[in-house]
């Protein structure tokens, strides 16, 4: 979607602070373009699709439409006599209205999937991201439901508000204000860690460090050509190398696409696992240090070759990797791993999970170090 110029954006970036902090809406509305009315009870209403787009982008990056400024919202006639009767005594800071059709639904759950609907479609939703109902209840708008959803990320659960009238065929997407308070995001309720069971993430024949049965268990989706995943490796190292009988490490390959370079020294690397376990570990940590980075961009061949000069100066069998590589055996390593990550799902790398909680940065410190009862900085 093309963001539009700079001037319209900028004033739709005014209104919409002036939105948050009430300011005079009416002036700023006309400057920006957008539909502004007021109620003899004193309630403001305005719809303006780039407004509206900056104010979910900067609460909720899940929840903005997608289109161009053919998808603001003018609804003459009938709305007036809605709107006379929409959220007496409530202020309405900012608001998106978006009227849909949506078609064949079975009766007795058409407010729900309309929801739903709703989300998957109008929302950025990544690729996998899963959107489950919770509830349906009368909301402040007649004729409206309030329907709860929550959208299932990597690392949280997002709950959400979408309002549908009785008769499923419109939607209201936004946030309502009261004496500066949001309504909507009271009622939805804030966002919850999410965790894992470690079971679904299926350990059993991929590489790994440390004692099986330890305290910890970390499982990460890396991969090589990724600068933030060698920053992460850097950390763990440092972790197992503190705590080296109470921390697992498992390595799952994750290339962010199913073609190309990435994919490819995945799946000469996730090869030498037929060699053995160590065999992985000498190539994984070329890979990932300060000479290995320069070349992880090389062409295939290249990398092959010096893959094979690892294992051989460890004294490993080449033929083996050489094996799997043209059997795909390496191949299938990767795939599998990458069908496991995208039913989480995993989004980017490096994507690391400790003993079921998503943590990164100086978070997997943190949760490391609370899973072995360790005070922080002991």
């Amino acid at each position: 979607m093309e963001l539009p110029k700079q001037k319209n954006y900028q004033q739709s970036f005014d209104l919409a602070c002036a939105s948050l902090k009430g300011m005079d809406l009416e002036e700023r509305a006309k400057k920006a373009g957008a539909d502004y009315q007021k109620g003899e009870d004193g309630w403001e209403i305005i719809i303006d699709f780039f407004t509206a787009q900056l104010l979910f982008d900067a609460s909720n990056p899940f929840l903005y439409p997608r289109g161009e400024g053919k998808e603001r919202l003018f609804l003459k006639g009938r709305r007036e006599k809605m709107l006379k009767k929409i959220l007496l005594g409530i202020i309405c800071s900012a608001f998106l209205s978006m009227l849909l059709t949506v078609r064949g639904f079975a009766q007795e759950d058409k407010i729900a999937q309309v929801a739903i609907e709703m989300v998957k479609t109008q929302g950025r939703l990544p690729k996998g991201m899963e959107v489950k109902f919770v509830e349906k209840e009368e909301s402040p708008i007649p004729g409206f439901y309030s329907v709860k959803l929550i959208l299932l990320a990597p690392d949280r659960e997002i709950p959400v508000i979408i309002y549908v009238d009785t008769t499923g065929e419109k939607v209201i997407l936004g946030n309502f204000f009261f004496k500066g308070e949001n309504l909507t995001r009271k009622e939805a309720g804030e966002p919850r860690p999410r965790k894992l069971e470690m079971g679904q993430l299926e350990m059993d024949r991929s590489a790994f460090r440390g004692p099986g049965e330890a305290k910890v268990t970390i499982v990460e989706f890396s991969n090589f050509q990724c600068p933030y995943c060698l920053r992460s490796w850097k950390t763990i190292k440092g972790l197992l190398e503190k705590y080296p009988q109470e921390i697992k490490y498992v390595f799952k390959h994750f290339p962010l696409q199913s073609q190309g370079k990435s994919f490819e020294l995945s799946e000469m690397v996730a090869a030498t696992q037929e060699v053995s376990n160590e065999a992985f570990w000498a190539v994984h940590d070329f890979f990932f240090s300060d000479e290995g980075q320069p070349v992880v961009n090389g062409e295939k061949e290249v990398l092959k070759q010096k893959i094979e000069e690892i294992l051989k100066g460890k004294g490993f069998d080449v033929k083996i990797f050489q094996t799997a590589l043209e059997t795909g055996k390496g191949r299938k390593r990767v795939e599998d791993d990458m069908a496991v990550g995208s039913k989480i799902p995993v989004m980017g790398t490096p994507a690391t999970i400790v003993n079921g909680d998503f943590a990164s940065g100086p978070m997997l410190v943190k949760a490391v170090e609370k899973y072995l009862g360790k005070k922080e900085g002991s």
